[in-house]
C-alpha cells in the first residue's frame, strides 16, 4: 500500500508555474519590448531609406545594363515626383520602357511608381537636375553620364522627401558615381 502511494505521489504533474518562473518570463519580455518599440517607430525612416536604396540600385542597373547592351539607357524621373522609369533608346517613356529582369519572369516594365506602391506612400522626388535642367540622366554604351546631346555629362541631383526626412543622391559628371547625404 505505501508503495502504491509513494507511485501516485510521483505521477503528479506540476499544475502551476512557480512564482520565480513568472517574474522571469516577465523580465524577457520587458528586455524584449525595450528593443522592439523604438526601432517599430523608426518604421517610416525605413521607408524613405529602402526608396534611396532602390534608387541608387537602379541608376546602377540602368549604367550597368548600358554597358552590358552597349545601348544608352536612360532613368526619367516624374515630373510631380510619384517615381521614375528606365528607357531604351529613343527614350520614348510609353514604348521604351526596359523590362525589369527581376519581376515574374521578366514581364513587367521597368516603372516605379510610388503611388501605386503602398510601401513608398510618404515619399516623393523633388528637385531633380541632371545637366542644367533635365529631369533624366543618361549613361552611354560605356557607362558614363551624357546629356542630351551625345556628350559628356556635368551631372546632377535629386531629393527623395519622407516624413522623417530627406536625402540628396547626387550623380557625378564624368564617373556616374553615385553618392548619398541626409539632409538636415
Amino acid at each position: 500500500m505505501i508503495s502504491f502511494a509513494i507511485n501516485q505521489r510521483c505521477r503528479q504533474t506540476r499544475g502551476a508555474f512557480t512564482l520565480i518562473e513568472i517574474l522571469i518570463v516577465v523580465t524577457l519580455m520587458g528586455i524584449a519590448a525595450t528593443m522592439l518599440i523604438p526601432n517599430m517607430s523608426n518604421a517610416v525612416s525605413f521607408e524613405t531609406e529602402a526608396v534611396v536604396r532602390q534608387i541608387v540600385a537602379d541608376l546602377s542597373f540602368a549604367q550597368s545594363d548600358a554597358m552590358a547592351q552597349q545601348a544608352p539607357r536612360r532613368v526619367l524621373f516624374a515630373d510631380n515626383g510619384s517615381g521614375y522609369r528606365i528607357l531604351a533608346s529613343p527614350y520614348d517613356p510609353d514604348n521604351d520602357v526596359l523590362y525589369d529582369p527581376i519581376s515574374d519572369g521578366g514581364s513587367d516594365q521597368y516603372i516605379v511608381d510610388f503611388v501605386a506602391d503602398s510601401r513608398f506612400r510618404l515619399v516623393s522626388i523633388s528637385d531633380v537636375n541632371f545637366d542644367g535642367g533635365n529631369h533624366f540622366i543618361t549613361y552611354d554604351a560605356i557607362g558614363g553620364p551624357i546629356n542630351g546631346e551625345n556628350t559628356s555629362s556635368i551631372g546632377g541631383s535629386l531629393v527623395v522627401n519622407g516624413s522623417d526626412g530627406s536625402y540628396r543622391i547626387s550623380v557625378s559628371g564624368f564617373t556616374g558615381r553615385v553618392s548619398v547625404e541626409k539632409l538636415e
